[in-house]
């Protein structure tokens, strides 16, 4: 049963219906104690209103046999019996004095037992009669119950069903939506019990419409930025196809594998930016050795570095564990090396460093190029943005890139200028 509203219906009826069962229960239980001390005080005046002298009459010879009725027996101080009120339900002689209950032919008895005057009494009464009086006492005290018990299973019906109208008018309201719609929903007039629901519903849509406006933007820069190289693509076959010798088909072919190479380049920026946007769900991160990565990196980088006659140097600090995730930090440290090194000069110098101060670990790139004008410093990390002036080839993804994986793993990033020479720093700051 998944029905929130057959569950509030059948915990609600089923508790009331045992809440009246202990009722009638607890109802029944005090009638017979009331009806005990009754009749134990009727037996005991009854006997005690017998007269103790020879007012008896004989021994009777008929008998009516009442079922309800007391029984009442009198002996002399011999045990011969002088007088029995039905004798076919005669009791045996019990000696103790006073009330107690025995059991006779399988049956419970009230007795109460007094001597006057050489005489002993004995009143009778089944217990039958006093649980019959409590039954019937407990039923009419019930019977109330009975007639308010189908009115209050119908009140907890229309009670429930209008409690969880709001919830179904949310429901209604989110499925008559277009897939598009990103607007909050109402959150007036609603249940305490509901509201924190829809205000995290709205929240979810909020965040929706933040991550498909950014794909949005996404796409829609991706398709500007790659219509320009791919046009150039098709023009440089053209001329390709046009060269009339050897000499100038190879010049075409060399420039036609550029262009190829920075296409490519330029896709494989666009995958990787895409898969470092913010992500809505949660990201599981494990503790990473940063400093062993950066020379993984470095390693990887050092072609480039020569054939750019660059030096990479590393300041590495031993076991700095950072929590994330392996490939997207391999990612952050590629692009800023790879940066470094394309925007110095050649025989320039491209220092990594990681270190560990402060309950934080600290990434630094540093190199000896042109540096970026503190007024830019923003915009570099737009997608798409470059430098006017600057010779070298890039799509202008690399630091868009570093920023979203830094925002991913919670870490700082920032720029500052080269204090030794000319030149930029990017430090990453990580919290431990």
């Amino acid at each position: 049963m998944n029905s929130i509203r057959q569950r509030l219906l059948l915990w609600l009826i089923v508790g009331m219906l045992i809440s009246t069962g202990i009722a009638g229960l607890s109802m029944y239980w005090l009638a017979q104690d009331e009806a005990n001390e009754l009749f134990d005080y009727q037996i005991r005046q009854i006997a005690l209103s017998l007269p103790g002298h020879s007012q008896l009459p004989a021994i009777a010879a008929g008998d009516e046999d009442p079922e309800e009725d007391n029984v009442i027996q009198v002996w002399d101080d011999q045990g011969k019996p002088l007088f029995v009120s039905y004798p076919s339900r005669a009791l045996p002689r019990y000696t103790t004095s006073g009330l107690h209950t025995v059991s006779y032919r399988q049956q419970p008895w009230r007795l109460y037992n007094t001597q006057r005057r050489g005489r002993y009494i004995q009143v009778a009464q089944p217990m039958t009669v006093r649980e019959e009086l409590a039954a019937a006492l407990a039923v009419r005290m019930l019977m109330p119950f009975f007639v308010l018990i189908p009115l209050l299973a119908g009140l907890i019906w229309w009670s429930v069903g209008r409690s969880l109208r709001p919830m179904q008018t949310v429901t209604t309201a989110l499925a008559t939506r277009h897939a598009d719609a990103m607007q909050p929903l109402d959150e007036a007039n609603l249940p305490q019990e509901i509201k924190p629901m829809v205000i995290a519903l709205n929240q979810l849509l909020m965040r929706l419409n933040q991550a498909m406006q950014a794909q949005r933007a996404f796409i829609a820069d991706a398709a500007h930025e790659l219509r320009s190289p791919l046009t150039a693509l098709k023009l440089q076959l053209q001329l390709t196809e046009r060269a009339g010798t050897d000499e100038q088909r190879s010049i075409a072919f060399t420039k036609l594998n550029q262009r190829l190479d920075r296409s490519i380049h330029l896709v494989r920026q666009l995958l990787t930016l895409a898969r470092s946007e913010p992500r809505l769900e949660v990201m599981h991160f494990m503790p990473v050795d940063l400093g062993l990565l950066v020379q993984e990196v470095a390693q990887d980088f050092m072609p480039l570095a020569e054939a750019h006659q660059t030096s990479l140097q590393l300041d590495v600090q031993p076991h700095v564990l950072v929590p994330g995730r392996q490939a997207d930090l391999r990612t952050l440290i590629s692009n800023l090396v790879d940066n470094a090194i394309r925007y110095t000069p050649d025989a320039g110098q491209v220092r990594i460093c990681v270190s560990r101060a402060a309950g934080h670990a600290v990434l630094r790139v540093t190199d000896n190029g042109s540096g970026i004008p503190v007024h830019e410093r923003e915009r570099v990390f737009d997608r798409f943005y470059r430098r006017e002036g600057t010779e070298v080839t890039g799509s202008g993804l690399g630091l868009a890139i570093v920023r979203n994986i830094a925002e991913a793993h919670h870490a700082t990033l920032s720029l500052s200028d080269n204090v030794n020479s000319s030149g930029l720093v990017v430090s990453v700051t990580f919290s431990l």
